[in-house]
């Protein structure tokens, strides 16, 4: 088709280019300059448009018309500046077909714009092209439907990304940055990694997350978006920040809750609802994308699951304190199973701490279960170096037997387990046999049969799977490594433990449970792990409760 000229009336141009890659666009045809260049082109053939101004929207996508180029040649049109509006195609303008549709048809003609789309041959002054109305509508559905089909392999490509462990994010969280020579793998940034530590040990010392706040505010210490805008990264965040930033407790929370920390990667936290809505919305926990040892750890995955254990505990703070009550959170009532709560007196200048059940406090009935403070204090002392040492006389007996040739009386043992489960799966299996020979002869109905062979086969798997855990662990043995657990090395080292802190308490105890002033148990941390290295060494778990 030929563009239409008017003779009389000077035309005022505005040449609008836009370039996203996000929407699919193709930086080589479309660039910002071969788009300048067609338009210029264009003026000199057509001698009676005069260029009033370009308006460009560089990296902006097509799918809605918040776009700061965009919003300036609006503006211009309403000062009169302009009466004509030139792209290179109607894709340029946008892709969302509804709304590009909107301005075309209804917004452009309402405010006497001619809009010219160069490559697509249309011009809005000419009427007399029937077909336009039906090709323009056409062209506009299409330029959207491919805008959606990009968004959705993008979207596909990352996923596939981050399930292979690969970071996607534009910037890297707080303690780490990306590797120049790969930006998809972060490592360790010393500083910051150095504060996230020692958060996590302030908050395992029992500091709340405000007290933790305040600590690194008075030692100057930048926030993270302040720290990554000091190193020179051009930061933004969906989380917008005060003029004057300071550390908080609401940031703090964030940092040990992070999974990151640990050495595994997780991402898809929060997506955008679609290609054409970019508003943000949380993901379900369970859907997030988990992977493990993609980079290197801040802090121990034992740490880190210590905090979180922390944060179901009641952590308020004692006053004029900056840490919580030693036993904060851990000591249950034996009889009614309610928290313990503290009182405390004062006798000859000397204070006095005690626990009682909050259900006899409340005066809904149970009993005091009084004890003081320092009598509990020793008693879990004393459990703890009681199953200390037994734990370490359980790992000499078992290192001494995987030194034998043949593991000793560990591996002899689930020796005689592997062939108890072998036999117990060959039972199930010729009884699976036997059922269906039942029912071919008509002793059993298909549905009795489907039934029966449905538990059977259930009970043999289930040997299966043991078996196959079993021979695991012996193999482990006879190659000489060692089937004992990180922890046992945590809890061996409070053998001879004089001082009961926060940290200990955290690092080894699940529950403190006080039956009366003279008997309570304390729940260990690891207490399964603990029952199946004391069998395996040929002792009981004696000493699990305490009596005082």
């Amino acid at each position: 088709m030929r563009f239409q000229t008017k003779e009389k009336e000077k035309t005022l141009c505005a040449g609008y280019v836009r370039l996203s890659q996000e929407d699919g666009d193709k930086p080589e045809s479309n660039s910002i300059h071969n788009q300048k260049e067609l338009i210029k082109a264009f003026y000199k053939k057509h001698p009676e448009m005069i260029p009033v101004d370009e308006y460009v929207d560089d990296g902006y996508t097509g799918t809605n018309y918040d776009r700061p180029g965009f919003a300036r040649l609006m503006e211009d049109v309403d000062k009169g500046k302009v009466n004509c509006i030139v792209v290179k195609d109607l894709s340029r303008l946008g892709r969302n077909h509804i709304e590009t549709g909107r301005y075309i048809e209804q917004i452009f003609p309402a405010l006497g714009i001619r809009f010219i789309a160069i490559n697509d041959h249309y011009d809005s002054a000419n009427e007399e092209n029937e077909s336009d109305r039906i090709i323009v509508p056409f062209k506009n559905l299409i330029n959207d439907a491919y805008c959606r089909d990009i968004s959705i392999k993008v979207r596909s490509q990352l996923d596939v990304k981050r399930r292979d462990g690969q970071f996607v994010g534009s910037f890297a969280g707080y303690g780490y940055k990306k590797d120049p020579v790969n930006k998809n793998h972060l490592i360790i940034d010393e500083y910051a990694a150095g504060i996230v530590r020692q958060i996590f040990e302030w908050r395992l010392d029992g500091m709340s997350l405000l007290r933790i706040a305040q600590r690194l505010d008075e030692m100057g210490v930048l926030p993270p978006m302040e720290y990554k805008r000091a190193c020179n990264q051009n930061y933004n965040s969906g989380f917008r920040a005060k003029a004057d930033q300071k550390w908080s407790a609401v940031c703090v929370n964030r940092i040990l809750r992070n999974e990151s920390y640990t050495g595994t990667m997780v991402q898809g936290k929060r997506k955008k609802i679609n290609y054409k809505v970019k508003q943000i919305v949380d993901v379900a926990e369970e859907e997030w994308i988990r992977v493990e040892g993609t980079h290197d750890a801040i802090v121990s995955k034992s740490i880190f699951e210590q905090v979180q254990k922390m944060f179901d505990l009641d952590t308020r703070t004692a006053p004029q304190e900056e840490t919580v009550y030693l036993f904060s959170g851990f000591l249950r009532c034996g009889d009614c199973g309610q928290n313990l709560v503290m009182r405390s007196t004062t006798r000859n200048g000397k204070k006095y701490v005690y626990y009682h059940c909050s259900t006899y406090k409340n005066g809904d009935g149970c009993s005091s279960h009084l004890i003081s403070e320092k009598k509990l204090t020793e008693a879990v002392l004393n459990a703890i170096r009681s199953q200390a040492a037994m734990l370490v006389d359980a790992e000499h007996i078992i290192a001494a037997a995987q030194s034998l040739p043949d593991g000793g009386f560990g591996a002899q043992d689930i020796k005689r387990q592997i062939v108890a489960l072998d036999a117990e799966a060959e039972r199930y299996r010729e009884l699976k046999q036997k059922l269906y020979e039942d029912m071919r002869d008509g002793l059993v109905g298909r549905d009795e049969y489907q039934e029966i062979n449905a538990r059977f086969s259930n009970k043999m798997r289930e040997a299966l799977e043991k078996r196959e855990k079993a021979e695991a662990k012996r193999k482990k043995l006879l190659s000489g490594g060692s089937v004992l657990q990180p922890w046992l090395k945590d809890f061996c080292q409070y053998k001879e433990i004089r001082q009961l802190d926060r940290w200990v308490l955290t690092s080894l105890v699940d529950r403190i449970i006080v039956y009366s002033k003279d008997s309570i148990e304390v729940q260990f941390r690891f207490r399964n792990e603990m029952q199946e290295l004391l069998n395996d060494a040929g002792k009981t778990t004696a000493g699990r409760s305490a009596a005082l």
